[in-house]
């Protein structure tokens, strides 16, 4: 429920962002391109955030090895604790 919230919540504000620079747009000679320019900002800055949190909820897990692996490397690598010399 929690990340609903905030999606809605940064969607709403990136909306705002977008609206308050069409509006502010109006008073300039170049007014396409101020708008432009506020479009790409809003939709790209939420594009990295939904991006950035989408890839938080379900993260990757590294590679899973099994125990007779975990235990041939730690008997042919040298520098393991089950050898006798001390690490550096």
């Amino acid at each position: 429920m929690s990340t609903l919230i905030s999606i809605l919540v940064f969607t709403i504000f990136w909306l705002l962002f977008i609206l308050i620079g069409w509006m502010a747009a109006k008073r300039y000679k170049d007014k396409d391109l101020i708008r432009c320019c506020f479009l790409l900002t809003g939709v790209c800055c939420w594009l990295i955030w939904v991006v950035t949190l989408l890839m938080q909820l379900n993260p990757l897990t590294g590679p899973r090895a099994s125990q007779k692996v975990i235990f041939g490397m730690m008997t042919y690598w040298k520098n393991s604790f089950i050898h006798n010399e001390n690490d550096p």
